[in-house]
């Protein structure tokens, strides 16, 4: 029976610290528009509940190439840096991979000597690099960072699990920004017509002219002073309207 309990009690003790992280996750959603911040908080709750002494650092691909999302915040910040200079090490292998990169201890890490023996300078004792994808989409890498060694293994659930929902957080974020991008481009653009319209009515009326020939006037000016089209309109139409 002991040796049951001890045997399960990794399993068991995981599992207050796990339902409490994801419990946290609606307030940091909530919290903030800002993306960084969001996954950036979102993979936090892995470390504090794992390995409070513990670090972490997030890697996103944006035009394709690894960037920190926040390397003021990251402790081994230098140590991703070097990592996608070399394009070698536990990030770039779990992009490549599409799957969780352990290095259980530094001090016995053949793979990638020269970032094993960085991570010991800087005090790792073992890391897990969780990939982030959405679908076929990877959006980056969420680094888990252990002073000790054997911190993590193949199975660091809550680091996958977390990894996971920062990957759906972000992809939430960015299509909102994108929407949001779209919508305001399309309100300017609805905007600067009818402004336009209204200063082609204006010239219309105090040149006797087309339409075609109000537009021309417009553009003529816009071209002359190096000005944008909807900012010659904005302009004739405050004049007209006794606007500053």
């Amino acid at each position: 029976m002991a040796q049951r309990e001890a045997e399960n009690e990794p399993v068991t003790s995981g599992v207050p610290a796990l339902v409490g992280s994801l419990s946290e996750l609606p307030s940091i959603v909530l919290s903030t528009d800002a993306v960084d911040e969001v996954v950036w908080e979102t993979a936090m709750l892995a470390v504090r509940a794992h390995e409070p002494t513990g670090s972490c650092g997030v890697t996103v691909l944006r035009d394709g190439h690894p960037v920190s999302l926040v390397p003021h915040l990251a402790e081994h910040n230098a140590l991703e840096q070097s990592q996608y200079a070399a394009g070698t090490g536990p990030v770039p292998e779990a992009l490549a991979s599409r799957s969780a990169v352990v290095v259980a201890d530094t001090a016995d890490e053949p793979r990638w000597p020269e970032f094993a023996a960085a991570a010991a300078e800087q005090g790792v004792g073992s890391c897990c690099a969780a990939p982030m994808f959405v679908g076929d989409r990877p959006l980056g890498v969420v680094s888990y960072y252990a002073k000790a060694p054997h911190s993590y293994d193949e199975d660091f659930l809550l680091g996958r699990l977390i990894a996971d929902l920062a990957a759906t957080g972000l992809w939430c974020l960015l299509k909102h920004a994108d929407k949001q991008q779209l919508s305001d481009q399309l309100h300017q653009a609805l905007t600067s017509r009818a402004e336009i319209d209204q200063a082609k009515g204006i010239l219309m009326a105090q040149r006797g002219c087309t339409a075609d020939e109000a537009f021309d006037l417009l553009r003529e000016q816009s071209q002359r002073h190096n000005v944008k089209l909807r900012e010659v309109a904005a302009r004739v139409v405050r004049r007209t309207t006794g606007g500053a």
